[in-house]
Formats: C-alpha cells, sequence, structure tokens
C-alpha cells in the first residue's frame, strides 16, 4: 500500500513537471511568434474574462447592496474556480517566458527607468513587509503583479498606441457586454432602489463588474483611450456610446469628478499649446479666450470653495464607496492607523484588511483601508508609504512628461488613478485578476512604451550627425 501511495505521487510529480515544460514550451512558441503585441493581448484579455466569468456565474441578486457583494465575492462554482487559476497560470507563464528570454539576451532598459525603479522600490516593501511586519505573510499573487509590470520594461518594444487598442477592446467588450446583460437579466446586474443624485433615477448598473464604483473607472478609461486612438468605424462609435452610458448609469459620483477634472485637464493642455502660439505671433484667438476664462473660473470656484454648499457636495462625493458613510470610512482610517502605530517602519503586513483582520475589528464591510496612502501605511509602514510615493512619483513624471505628444492623455490617465486615492485604494499589487490592477497595467504601459519610444528617437538623432559624418568618407 505504502509503494502504491509513492507511485501515485511520482506520477503526479512526473505528470506536472511534464505539463510545465509543455507550457513553458507552448508559451515561448508564442511569444515568439506574435511578439510583445500578443503579450499584451494575453495579460490584458485574460485580467478581463476571467474575472467577468466569475460574475456571470455567480448567485448575485440585488436585493440589498451589501448582499449582493458578498454573494459577487464568495460563491464561485469549481469549473470558474479553475478558470481563474489557469488563467492566473497562463498569465503568470507568459510573463515568466518573457523575462527569460529578457535574460537569455541580456535584454537592457532602454528607457522608464524612473518606473523601474519605483517598481523595485514597491518589490522591496513587499520583502519587507512579508517578512518584517507585526503579521508576516506571504502572499505569492502579489509577486505575479510585479513580474507582469516588468516583463513590460524589457520585452520587444511596441508602439503606445497599439497598447491602447488591445486595451478599447477588452473594455468594449466589457461595457457593451453589462449594458447587454443588464438588459437580459436586470436583476443580477442592475441595483434597484438606489437612491442617487439623478432626480427620479433609483436604478445603478454594477454590469460586469463586483462593484459599480469598479466598473465606473474601466468605462471612462476606455473614452480616454478613445478619445487618443480614434476609431472610423462603427465599433468604435459603439464603443463610446456604450461606455458614455455605463458611466452615467453606475452613478459613480468620484469618477463623474474624476471625469469632470479629466476633461479640464485635456482642454488645459490643448489651449496652453494654442495660446503659446498665439503669444508668440502676437495675436489673439480661441487659445487666449479660453485662457483668460479659465482663470476667470478658476477664481468663482475658489470663492465657491469656502461656501456651505462645497462642503455638502463633498461630503456626497466622500460617501460614494462600498462603504455608505463618511463615519464609517473615518472608522476605518483609525483603525489602520492604530494598526500601524504598533509597527511603524513595516506595518503590519500584506494581510491587511484580509477576512480575519475584519472579523477581528468588526468591520466587515471593508476590504481595504480606503485610502491609498492609509492603506501603504498600515500594510508596510514608513517602508511602504515612502516606496508608494516613490511609485507615485514615476507615473506623475512620465505622464507631465508626455502630456503634449499625446494631447493631454497621459496626465487624464493618471487622474483616473490618483483621483481616487483619498477613498479608495488604486494601485494595488494583490492579484493580476483584479479590475484595479487592470487600469494599473494600462497606464504603466502606455508610459513605459512612450519612454521606450522617445529614447529609440534619442539615440537615432544622436546617430544621424554620425552617420551624415561618415557617408563622405566611405565614398
Amino acid at each position: 500500500m505504502y509503494a502504491l501511495y509513492i507511485s501515485i505521487y511520482v506520477f503526479i510529480a512526473i505528470s506536472a513537471a511534464i505539463a510545465l515544460v509543455l507550457g513553458v514550451f507552448t508559451a515561448s512558441r508564442g511569444v515568439e511568434r506574435f511578439g510583445s503585441k500578443g503579450v499584451m493581448m494575453v495579460y490584458l484579455w485574460l485580467m478581463m474574462l476571467a474575472p467577468a466569468l466569475r460574475i456571470m456565474t455567480a448567485p448575485r441578486e440585488y436585493l440589498t447592496d451589501a448582499d449582493a457583494t458578498l454573494a459577487g465575492y464568495t460563491a464561485i462554482s469549481g469549473p470558474v474556480t479553475w478558470a481563474l487559476r489557469l488563467s492566473t497560470v497562463a498569465i503568470v507563464s507568459v510573463a515568466g517566458v518573457v523575462m527569460l528570454m529578457a535574460l537569455i539576451r541580456r535584454q537592457k532598459l532602454s528607457g522608464g527607468t524612473f518606473l523601474a525603479v519605483g517598481l523595485g522600490a514597491v518589490f522591496t516593501t513587499m520583502l519587507t513587509s512579508a517578512g518584517l511586519g507585526a503579521k508576516p505573510a506571504f502572499i505569492h499573487q502579489s509577486l505575479y503583479t510585479v513580474l507582469m509590470l516588468a516583463t513590460l520594461l524589457v520585452m520587444p518594444r511596441i508602439a503606445p498606441e497599439q497598447v491602447a487598442i488591445q486595451a478599447k477592446r477588452v473594455l468594449a467588450f466589457l461595457v457593451i457586454g453589462s449594458l447587454v446583460l443588464a438588459v437580459i437579466q436586470p436583476a443580477h446586474y442592475v441595483e434597484s432602489g438606489y437612491v442617487g443624485i439623478i432626480p427620479g433615477f433609483h436604478y445603478r448598473l454594477h454590469g460586469l463588474a463586483p462593484h459599480a464604483n469598479s466598473l465606473a473607472p474601466l468605462a471612462l478609461l476606455y473614452l480616454i483611450l478613445a478619445y487618443w486612438v480614434r476609431g472610423k468605424n462603427p465599433w468604435h462609435i459603439l464603443g463610446v456610446v456604450s461606455a458614455a452610458a455605463v458611466l452615467v448609469l453606475s452613478q459613480s459620483k468620484t469618477i463623474w469628478l474624476s471625469a469632470l477634472l479629466i476633461v479640464f485637464v485635456i482642454v488645459v493642455t490643448r489651449v496652453s499649446r494654442q495660446f503659446g502660439q498665439e503669444l508668440r505671433s502676437a495675436r489673439i484667438g480661441w487659445g487666449t479666450i479660453t485662457t483668460l476664462s479659465a482663470y476667470l473660473g478658476a477664481g468663482l470656484m475658489l470663492l465657491w470653495m469656502f461656501s456651505g454648499e462645497a462642503g455638502r457636495v463633498f461630503h456626497a462625493l466622500m460617501a460614494d464607496s462600498d462603504v455608505s458613510t463618511l463615519t464609517g470610512r473615518t472608522d476605518i482610517w483609525r483603525v489602520t492607523l492604530d494598526t500601524w502605530r504598533k509597527s511603524p517602519w513595516f506595518g503590519y503586513g500584506p494581510k491587511l484588511w484580509d477576512l480575519e483582520f475584519r472579523i477581528t475589528h468588526g468591520t466587515l464591510a471593508a476590504w481595504h483601508a480606503h485610502n491609498q496612502f492609509l492603506q501603504a501605511l498600515g500594510e508596510a509602514g514608513i517602508v511602504g508609504l515612502v516606496s508608494m510615493l516613490i511609485y507615485m512619483a514615476a507615473l506623475i513624471y512620465y505622464a507631465v512628461r508626455f502630456a503634449g505628444p499625446t494631447r493631454g492623455v497621459t496626465l487624464a490617465l493618471l487622474l483616473l488613478i490618483l483621483s481616487r486615492t483619498m477613498t479608495e485604494v488604486p494601485i494595488r499589487f494583490s492579484g493580476v485578476l483584479d479590475v484595479g490592477f487592470f487600469i494599473q497595467i494600462v497606464v504603466f504601459a502606455v508610459l513605459v512604451m512612450l519612454a521606450r519610444q522617445a529614447t529609440a528617437e534619442s539615440k537615432m538623432i544622436a546617430a544621424a550627425p554620425v552617420k551624415r559624418a561618415q557617408l563622405p568618407q566611405q565614398a
């Protein structure tokens, strides 16, 4: 009997080894054949298809918001669980092959150095938090996210617009699918009885996302990318209309405010370039008129911010979250800070706000600290907060650097993340099959490819005079 058990274990081990070798071989052939564009397709499609399947098969009914959210996260069938696991394995396998090929070829960084430094700081924080936190724990899923982002720095360069095109296709599937399924099975995808700020409209679309506050940023991301890379076919128009409808129906007030800020930034970016041209040519045009109007509007806005109405609007926006009240969120912040004080340098550990932590502190409705900076501080201490600031500084640097060439798109993508840092945790590395990480990897990929493209162009310009000088000698 003992020999039988040993034989079974040996058979399983050999089968797993063969499957691993075949998987790596298949992934390597796929990467060689389809290149970086194929890698991005695998990343983005699997990151969204598997969670969408999870939502579609979960017995979610919007009787109450809390019940719906809990059911959507916990009730997963066996086949769907395996689909999620296989999706993660496929993504990690491709990422591992890309990194291995880069190491074999001794691929060096060619742009995006600051992003690499920020990513390295985050990785270091993961290790210190996991080993030196108040409650040490190793969560391997977080390493997969860092690996995926690292591959973008070393894999063969593609045009930044190609990242936008691939992401648009995935997002179009998500927003159009959310609307179609909301019509077919509204109890599963639409929350009724919701009291928002649209008069007489008491419905909220959650669609193919765990929550409306997760769906709305994806719709806004599509609109940003559609502004940058515009299509001429009916699918582009359908995607824009669907994304706009999802943005409205999700009733995410925080994302609405983000959308207004993004429109303002894009307009200012375009107007400032026009204003500069008019200033140099000493004439008055639409750029000058718009700039003066913006200054006047900013002054009026500053006066309004000191009014009581501004305070009421701020309270309403802050209340738009998975936690229903501002008071509830301040309780979460207080618990996070109290936890951090017990281990100020390295924090609680990566299991901050997991199920055990929520049960212990009686806050089952909170899945995180509902503040990016407090989450970093509570989870990884002062070291984690500093690392997060370095990573965010890298995003800000490249977003500002490439704002002009992209007509303000990089600033819009940055605002999509930063505008939610006060009430949510948009920058997370907890797992690859996550809506928030999908947005992050799209933004990271766009900035990396822009940086690498700029570096390549600089090298070509620097090498051009040398080649011209060598031509007469060769002749």
